[in-house]
């Protein structure tokens, strides 16, 4: 009997934004290392004329670029935000029945207006993506769907097998070092607890 992994995904504004992180990363490549590069080209000349006022303020926009890496990402996360919050402040919710063949999505579940959407096969995913909390698959650069690694339990391991198999693709890490370093912590943690 082939297995179905059941996951349920309730948004805030935590999960639209680090939604938004991700699809910056995975879609945004160009625009991510050309940030890069004129923050560390502000940063060098700003250091060689360090003396020169003009040279502190390169330094400090180089600084910026660095550390506002995704400025433009919450600021489209805010303005979603923002839009659901003037309709009522209903977070969307979904519950996903991940089978053999295709995704089936129940929107909104256990709610008065619950409604199924048609199923998504496995061959319309373009990139897989993975932070220390979510997974997200993103059937193009302008959305996709985002999943709780919690929902999954002691699932996680066997979905991300499952689910690679079937999209043909790995899933990808974030861009952002910081990120990087949280979530290699996170996996440590959570293999090795401490003793209490």
């Amino acid at each position: 009997m082939k297995k179905t992994y059941i996951v349920t995904m309730r948004h805030d504004e935590k999960t639209l934004t680090a939604l938004s992180h991700m699809q910056y990363d995975l879609f945004c490549t160009r625009n991510y290392i050309a940030r890069n590069l004129l923050a560390i080209t502000a940063i060098l000349v700003g250091g060689f004329y360090f003396k020169q006022i003009w040279g502190i303020l390169l330094l400090a926009y180089g600084a910026y670029l660095l550390t506002s890496t995704y400025a433009s990402a919450n600021h489209t996360a805010r303005k979603l935000i923002a839009a659901i919050e003037a309709n009522g402040g209903k977070y969307p919710s979904s519950r996903y029945f991940f089978e053999d063949k295709a995704i089936r999505i129940v929107y909104r579940p256990g709610e008065t207006d619950e409604e199924e959407l048609d199923p998504v096969g496995y061959g319309a995913i373009q990139t897989l993506g993975e932070d220390r909390e979510y997974l997200y698959l993103f059937t193009s650069d302008r959305g996709g769907y985002m999943l709780p690694k919690k929902g999954l339990g002691d699932d996680l391991s066997g979905f991300r097998e499952f689910i690679r198999l079937r999209a043909r693709m790995d899933f990808q890490r974030s861009r952002n070092p910081m990120s990087r370093v949280r979530a290699w912590l996170y996996e440590r943690e959570r293999r090795c607890p401490r003793l209490r």
